[in-house]
């Protein structure tokens, strides 16, 4: 997810409104889920920072520091001092889904079972872990990228665990890729008998891994679990279609058009004659001068986009400053641009699908960007 990535992890940032670590904790709350271990490692601040000790998410939070990034089982074992010998449900940082975690948890009981894996069904399995299980869903056997998958089910990275999964993390060894691997531990589990089950209810999975994932689970979320609601200050001869979202302090000038689902987070402006949506989020602090049109899109805080520009299938960082007559339109595959935290881009600058810019650049003036610029 680079070049956004350099100054917060990727579970930061900002779908819907929220990051998508939050909304994770959102999914742990409704199945009662209160007391909560984050393990942190690569830029830790910046979670700490926000979500602190949980209370203002009505959620206990603690925090485990993974020195190094050696695989999920070893960041699943800095967590082991939090879980108080009793079963425990682990689900990845940077992966947005949404079941009926409650009915997860009385499967997993029910069936005295030390694991349970929440699973996904795919057209193409082969660049996934994937589960080959019986009709009632015990599961045999765990293939990582099999060129021949056993079955269409595949890992998603939310699990119930009992605390044998700690013996089996240390028995096994790092991978190919130097990691410790929590299907390896998990699959010493099933050689050894113990019963393993798979949970292939999920109503929604995505993974964040890439700009179109993030813009992708922004739409899905912004169009299924946005509340409608407006705080801030609406003028007179706005139009506005479908579920909307506006936060106190923010201001929607006369003339401007939206098309939701649209969220506005804090004292943002919106001036005249802007146009939004569908499928547009908008952080706390951001100036849209005049004119400007967004579509299918991620604006993050403190940003200001000048007058004229057309913004779509793109994803814009923090303290950004775009100016006047910019274009960025992506095509059905492919994003906009992505543009990193502290950017500039000058007038008249038109970009190629697919261009990123990295945090601290500076663009200016010429006819066509076509390569992708890191920072400087």
């Amino acid at each position: 997810m680079r070049p956004l990535t350099y100054a917060k992890p990727k579970h930061m940032l900002m779908i819907a409104g929220k990051p998508v670590l939050e909304h994770t904790l959102d999914f742990l709350r409704l199945a009662n889920i209160q007391d909560v271990c984050i393990v942190v490692g690569y830029l830790k601040e910046v979670v700490m920072n926000y979500f602190g000790d949980g209370d203002r998410f009505d959620t206990n939070i603690t925090y485990a520091h993974q020195e190094k990034r050696l695989g999920l089982a070893h960041a699943l074992k800095y967590a082991q001092s939090h879980l108080e010998n009793e079963s425990f449900v682990m689900v990845l940082g940077d992966v947005m889904i949404r079941l009926d975690l409650k009915e997860m948890i009385e499967q997993h009981q029910a069936h005295n079972a030390v694991a349970t894996i929440g699973l996904a069904t795919v057209d193409d399995p082969t660049p996934f872990g994937v589960v080959k299980m019986d009709e009632t869903l015990r599961i045999s056997k765990l293939i990582e990228k099999p060129k021949v998958p056993p079955s269409n089910y595949v890992i998603t990275g939310l699990y119930i665990f009992n605390n044998d999964i700690f013996s089996a993390i240390d028995k096994i060894q790092p991978s190919w890729r130097g990691e410790y691997e929590i299907t390896d531990a998990i699959q010493s589990l099933v050689e050894q008998g113990e019963p393993v089950y798979g949970y292939p209810a999920l109503k929604y999975w995505k993974d964040t891994g890439r700009p179109i994932d993030l813009l992708e689970a922004n739409k899905k979320f912004l169009s299924d679990y946005l509340g409608n609601y407006i705080f801030g200050e609406v003028h007179q001869g706005c139009e506005i279609d479908g579920i909307i979202r506006v936060e106190k302090g923010s201001v929607l000038h006369t003339g401007v058009r939206i098309h939701g689902p649209v969220s506005i987070g804090e004292d943002s402006f919106i001036g005249p004659k802007c146009r939004l949506g569908p499928y547009v989020q908008i952080g706390s602090n951001v100036r849209l001068v005049e004119n400007v049109t967004l579509a299918n899109t991620i604006i993050m805080n403190n940003t200001l986009i000048s007058n004229d520009t057309v913004i779509k299938d793109s994803i814009i960082g923090e303290n950004c400053q775009i100016g006047p007559d910019v274009i960025a339109e992506g095509t059905d595959n492919v994003f906009g641009v992505v543009i990193a935290d502290n950017s500039v881009v000058g007038p008249n600058i038109t970009f190629t699908p697919g261009n990123t810019l990295g945090p601290h650049s500076t663009i200016q003036p010429q006819p066509t960007v076509n390569k992708n610029q890191e920072s400087e």
